[in-house]
C-alpha cells in the first residue's frame, strides 16, 4: 500500500461527468409567518420559482416543510453588506406541519397594548 493510497474501502474512477449537489442547513430569521407561507430574511438570495426545504424549530420538536420562493427582496445594510427578504409559500402543509406552523404563530403573538384592548 502506498502512503498516498491508505483507504481501507476501494474507490472507482468516474470516465465522463457526475453532478451531485449539497444541501445546507442556514439558520434563518423568521419575520412573520402565517399558515401559508412566511417572510424569511437570508444571507443567501433563494432564486425565485425555487423548491426549498425548511426546517421549523420549536424547542427540541423540528417540522420539514417544502416551500416555493415566491419573491425576493434585496435589503442593503451599512457598511455595504446586504441580506434578502424571502417570501416562501408552504407546500403540501400536512396535519402535523400545519399544528407546528400554528403553534409557532401562537406563541411567537403580539400580545395587544392597553390602547388596543
Amino acid at each position: 500500500m502506498r502512503l498516498a493510497d491508505r483507504r481501507s474501502a476501494t474507490r472507482f474512477e468516474i470516465v465522463g461527468e457526475l453532478w451531485g449537489s449539497v444541501q445546507e442547513l442556514e439558520p434563518l430569521r423568521v419575520c412573520n409567518m402565517a399558515p401559508e407561507g412566511a417572510l424569511i430574511e437570508s444571507i443567501a438570495p433563494l432564486p425565485v420559482g425555487s423548491v426549498q426545504q425548511i426546517r421549523l424549530i420549536q424547542g427540541t420538536r423540528t417540522t420539514d416543510i417544502r416551500a416555493t420562493v415566491r419573491h425576493l427582496s434585496p435589503v442593503y445594510l451599512a457598511g455595504g453588506g446586504r441580506r434578502y427578504l424571502v417570501g416562501l409559500e408552504f407546500l403540501n402543509v400536512d396535519e402535523k406541519a400545519a399544528m407546528r406552523i400554528g403553534y409557532l404563530m401562537e406563541e411567537h403573538r403580539e400580545q395587544p397594548t392597553q390602547d388596543e384592548a
